[in-house]
């Protein structure tokens, strides 16, 4: 192809400084479905092989969020102990965290307010944070209410969900209360602002 300068009738650099960029994610103890809600999301599928996450995996889709197109970055956290420093070095800049509990899971459960203390502690405190007890689907296993979950969710000021990453339940509402929480609560991060 033969394109001299000027072909374009929109100057790249301010196409791309107009997109609006959205870091978030999600920790959670080893196993409570993480990726698999990312996986849900980003690709509308569901994988039962269970392979633990090596330090992060990552995500990535456009999402519109009252008109306009926000390009979703999900980082996904390992939850081993083993990761906790490569979590830390992945805080900065985040907009939105979720942290995840498997209902069947109390040690999980337990383990929230340590996930809690980890976001404040690097340095994404500022960022929109909610609850997410997953595998609900998993009813006769369950041994964390409905109740139980809210109830940590509110002394801590803190939205709550339930999802399946499983049947998809409850994920695309929760995704998008979060990104519309994260352009709502302050101005639009633009790549050229990086």
């Amino acid at each position: 192809m033969d394109r001299s300068p000027g072909h374009l009738s929109k100057n790249v650099k301010d196409i791309v400084d107009s997109l609006v960029w959205i870091k978030v994610v999600a920790v959670g103890s080893v196993g409570v479905g993480k990726t698999c809600l990312i996986k849900h999301f980003c690709e509308s599928k569901f994988t039962s092989s269970y392979q633990a996450t090596v330090g992060v995996d990552y995500g990535f889709k456009i999402q519109n969020i009252n008109g306009t197109d926000l390009r979703v970055h999900l980082w996904d956290l390992s939850g081993h102990p083993d990761y906790a420093d490569v979590r830390s070095e992945l805080y900065r800049d985040t907009q939105a965290c979720f942290i995840v509990y498997d209902v069947t899971n109390s040690a999980s459960f337990e383990h929230l307010e340590l996930w809690l203390k980890e976001l404040l502690r690097c340095g994404a405190g500022n960022s929109y944070t909610l609850v997410v007890a997953n595998k609900t689907d998993l009813d006769s296993k369950r041994v964390i209410s409905v109740d139980e979950g809210r109830k940590w969710a509110a002394a801590h000021k803190l939205k709550y969900y339930e999802t399946s990453a499983h049947g998809g339940d409850g994920i695309e509402k929760m995704f998008t209360d979060l990104l519309t929480a994260v352009v709502s609560k302050k101005p639009l991060q633009y790549h050229g602002d990086m």
